[in-house]
């Protein structure tokens, strides 16, 4: 919920400090600039307790939106203290998603994963989505610092509840060798070491280059939803958010739906029927632009995408060797998120050279290309994952 009222507030704030577009949107990428940090920042959450990592990136947000509010309070807002907010928020954040899909394995049993991770994802999507931004603007709406002081104890409160978790010692080790080395040298040989096993790993290579694609096909489509709305489907202006609500009310359904489906699929036919419903719901707007259709067609993608999500995470929370999970996680978050803004562009270049469906047509194609690399994935984990995870469980409850 914080991270959505913040989504909502920081945006407003900016615009009413500067009339400038451009520092609009460079407060905006900053907040997404930290991810190009990620793999670095996972090898530092798996040099460290993953609780210690949680914590330290609440209170983060806490003193930083704390220190806003009080900017905000007397009225005059630097744009520098904007930019450098929306970085370190965001920065923290990295740290905190690293860590939260990195703890799960030690604290939820293995064929609990899917069921766990998928009310995770559920969890974000009613904070992100439903409740923190309307919050954010109705805060924003009764004072300009309320949103901040909002924002900064729901991080304080989050603080205080994870300080119920079990503390779990780092394993700074790695397959074959010893103790992990420290300074810049041994940082950033084992940031190395976990992006070459990115690469190295058949399966998260290929779930990495399908991420990739999906990224660039879902930002082709919503870069410019919000002109296709008004423009091609005849809609008022708040027919674009009635879209965002039917996406998200498909994302709650896929989070429900999800662990069902990879119990009785598994996880590698359940990461086929995501990607194949994903791209004929691009394919169906494409040939048949009617608005109804369409805000069903972004409730089933939606739930697609989900679905995908919580297969994923729990693959990788299998596949990755103790003490490199939040290396795993971040680096495939770069995968992610790093090719979003070439999604988005080509969303614009198509529905201006091409037509306002191009961008729907050209995602559901780059997705069906997309299917042979998910030949042969794992639906359940092999023998030595499970002894593997097993052990690194029991050495972590032991511990604790």
């Amino acid at each position: 919920m914080g991270d959505g009222v913040r989504f909502a507030a920081l945006p407003m704030l900016a615009a009413a400090v500067t009339r400038d577009v451009f520092w609009v949107s460079v407060v905006a990428a900053a907040g997404r600039a930290a991810w190009l940090l990620a793999p670095v920042i996972g090898t530092l959450v798996d040099r460290m307790p993953a609780r210690r990592s949680l914590i330290a990136g609440d209170l983060v947000r806490c003193a930083v939106l704390a220190l806003l509010c009080a900017y905000t309070a007397t009225g005059r807002v630097p744009l520098l203290p904007l930019v450098l907010t929306a970085f370190l928020t965001g920065l923290a954040e990295v740290f905190f998603d690293s860590a939260a899909q990195s703890i799960v394995p030690s604290l939820a049993a293995d064929r609990e994963l899917e069921r766990t991770n998928a009310r995770i994802i559920a969890a974000q999507i009613t904070g992100t989505g439903f409740l923190g931004p309307p919050t954010g603007a109705a805060l924003w709406a009764v004072g300009q610092p309320l949103p901040f002081a909002v924002d900064a104890v729901s991080f304080l409160g989050s603080a205080l509840l994870l300080m119920g978790l079990p503390s779990r010692r780092p394993d700074g080790r790695q397959a074959g060798d010893g103790r992990a080395e420290r300074g810049v040298r041994g940082l950033s040989r084992d940031t190395w070491a976990g992006l070459r096993l990115l690469g190295g790993h058949r399966i998260l290579r290929r779930l990495m280059v399908v991420v990739a694609v999906l990224g660039v096909g879902q930002q082709a489509v919503y870069a410019v939803l919000v002109v296709y709305v008004e423009r091609r489907l005849g809609l008022p202006a708040h027919g674009y958010s009635l879209m965002l609500v039917a996406a998200a009310l498909g994302s709650l359904a896929g989070a429900r739906a999800a662990p069902w489906t990879a119990r009785r699929l598994g996880s590698g036919r359940s990461l086929v029927v995501s990607v194949t419903v994903s791209a004929l719901s691009y394919l169906v707007v494409a040939a048949v632009p009617w608005w109804p259709l369409v805000a069903l067609m972004l409730a089933v993608n939606s739930a697609g995408v989900v679905l995908w999500n919580v297969c994923t995470v729990s693959l990788r929370q299998r596949l990755a060797p103790p003490g490199m999970l939040g290396r795993v996680t971040s680096g495939y978050r770069i995968a992610a998120w790093g090719t979003m803004p070439l999604g988005a562009a080509l969303g614009g270049v198509l529905a201006k050279d091409a037509g306002p469906d191009a961008p729907w047509a050209a995602a559901g194609l780059l997705l069906l290309g997309c299917l042979p690399l998910l030949r042969r994935m794992p639906s359940t984990p092999s023998e030595p994952t499970r002894k593997r995870a097993a052990a690194a469980k029991t050495d972590d409850r032991r511990e604790s």
